[in-house]
């Protein structure tokens, strides 16, 4: 009996450290893809401008909403359905249903690819108010259809409960995303400006070289679905090993798999669809306010452009983590639900959560002290008052990196449903704020920011009393947020200091080079420091994290470890 129970002990204590495992390797290759998306970006916004840049944004605005309706869910719904029968040996049914999703998958993609097509002219014109915007989202309609079969793959893998896959396909994805919309955006913005000098009509050569920039995005989906697929064959023979050795008689026919795919695919796309239906949302109320203002198409084409590369792009860098382990937690989280394992349940969440935020808090903090100094070392063209908008809103960082593993911790209790009516009365809320801050206080840009970070905080809320309701889960406010923030409020005087020293004798790219690498440094040596002898994280919670055993040695030589 005592060696059952050791043998159950060690299964949870595996299960724990794959899970982190899983999660961090995929929040390795997050960041990789980020970072690589924040390079390329930087001679792409070069090469089409800061207008440029407003039309690739706008068109992206569009695409993501059509993406998310159709095949973003994809990825989240297989892997569930998957790791729920794999985890009871349903291998059988397991087969089946990768069949139903890709078949599911052909019928969304070629349909949305369609309506992004044909309908690009109305959206762009009639709800941004910028036609030209139109070029970019036509170049995007075919990677809607390549998306959706390559979000049954990642979910396939994803359901096994191994990331590797879904982390090689995105850095190959990035990496050959990087490599066209550089050299395709530099071709057609070439196209353009010979448009501009035959016509005299400004906009064409940023609005072309947009458009080359979203060809990158289709190739790099087609590279990663080509790797996917090639995986997914040389795996499949030992799929039909496992098929054969399934016991089971009674299998889901396929329109019932098909049933269970879209009651779990639908409240997903829904509610992914709201939380990020705000880009678009945002985007056309501001143009709209801009416009009533007097400004030009250009010119607030402009300031949304900065917006998105000096704010939005920035913000969601930190927050890959969050999603990486919301990706990583499902599969886990449902197959620990489904054998009806409270303590193992328990334990994941606590976990998510408690290093979402060990994370996520320094990174907004971080962003308020020195984000300026980022935001114009990556992006020099961008206006001086783009410099100030992480510093106005860097705290989004934590709220959305919290909204989104609280969101994932619903779908791996199989709320489905849950995450999007937070997300609808969150929105609801969001718009009446938003239209008042634009047409009444006429306070621009900035009411963007402000709205964005209360949208995410009001849905972070909701989850997390959903979840205490569903659980018994206590967020425990002293070691998950207070000691954090006082740690970080102290690192952020640290980075004050350090550019306030730079400041004094340099300037230009070398000075914002210098504040961010040494902030960087510092700050992350005393925020580790710091939450350790708080004991935010203490020995027991270090070993559950990936090569926890040798940060446990080490932070014990160092004496910053509590027992």
């Amino acid at each position: 009996m005592k060696q059952e129970v050791n043998t159950q002990e060690e299964r949870r204590g595996k299960g724990q450290s794959d899970f982190l495992l899983q999660g961090g390797i995929l929040a390795l290759a997050s960041f990789v893809v980020r970072l690589i998306g924040m390079i390329y970006r930087i001679p792409m916004v070069n090469i089409i401008g800061s207008e440029g840049n407003g039309y690739y944004s706008n068109a992206f605005s569009v695409y993501n909403i059509l993406l998310l309706l159709s095949s973003y869910s994809l990825p989240l719904a297989v892997s569930r359905m998957i790791s729920v029968r794999v985890a009871h040996g349903k291998w059988k049914e397991t087969k089946r249903i990768t069949v139903v999703a890709i078949i599911f998958a052909a019928v969304v993609g070629t349909v949305f690819g369609l309506l992004t097509f044909f309908l690009s002219d109305f959206f762009c014109t009639t709800l941004l108010r910028s036609p030209l915007s139109s070029i970019a989202l036509k170049m995007l309609a075919p990677t809607v259809a390549i998306v959706a079969f390559l979000g049954v793959f990642r979910g396939f893998f994803q359901g096994l409960q191994t990331m590797i896959p879904t982390a090689v396909s995105q850095i190959i994805e990035q990496i050959i995303n990087a490599i066209f919309s550089v050299v395709m955006a530099a071709v057609l913005a070439a196209y353009g400006a010979r448009i501009v000098a035959e016509t005299g009509q400004i906009g064409w050569k940023g609005a072309w070289g947009a458009a080359g920039g979203t060809i990158g995005t289709g190739a790099g989906a087609l590279a990663a679905l080509i790797f996917l697929v090639v995986l997914f064959f040389s795996y499949r023979k030992t799929l039909e090993q496992r098929v054969r050795k399934d016991p089971s008689k009674k299998i889901a026919s396929q329109w019932k798999l098909l049933s269970i795919l879209s009651l779990t695919a639908v409240p997903i796309i829904l509610s992914t669809a709201t939380y990020n239906a705000i880009d678009i949302i945002d985007a056309a109320l501001f143009n709209h306010a801009s416009g009533m203002k007097g400004l030009t198409v250009d010119v607030y084409t402009a300031t949304w452009g900065d917006y998105n590369s000096a704010y939005l792009l920035l913000v969601h860098l930190p927050v890959a983590l969050a999603s990486a382990i919301g990706s990583a937690l499902v599969p886990a989280l449902a197959a620990a639900y489904s054998r009806q394992d409270h303590e193992e349940v328990m334990k994941k969440i606590e976990l998510a959560i408690r290093v979402t935020l060990l994370i996520a808090i320094p990174c907004a903090f971080g962003y308020m002290a020195i984000g300026g100094n980022l935001a114009k070392l990556l992006f020099p063209g961008i206006s001086d008052e783009a410099q100030t908008y992480l510093a106005a809103g860097g705290l989004a960082v934590a709220f959305h990196s919290l909204a989104t593993v609280t969101n994932a911790i619903l779908q791996g209790l199989n709320r489905m449903r849950r995450p999007m009516i937070h997300s609808f009365i969150s929105l609801a809320g969001h718009v009446l704020l938003l239209v008042l801050m634009l047409f009444v206080f006429k306070m621009g840009i900035f009411a963007v920011i402000i709205c964005y970070m209360i949208f995410s905080l009001v849905i972070a809320v909701l989850n997390i009393l959903a979840i205490k309701k569903l659980t018994g889960y206590r967020l425990n406010p002293k070691f998950s947020i207070l000691m954090p923030v006082i740690v970080s409020a102290v690192v952020v005087v640290i980075c004050l200091g350090v550019a306030f020293i730079f400041s004094r004798f340099l300037s230009g790219r070398i000075m914002n080079l210098l504040i961010v690498l040494v902030s960087l440094i510092l700050g992350i040596a005393v925020y580790l420091a710091g939450i350790l002898l708080t004991g935010c994280l203490r020995k027991a919670q270090v070993l559950e994290l990936p090569f926890g055993k040798k940060m446990v040695k080490l932070f014990t030589k160092l004496r910053l470890l509590h027992e």
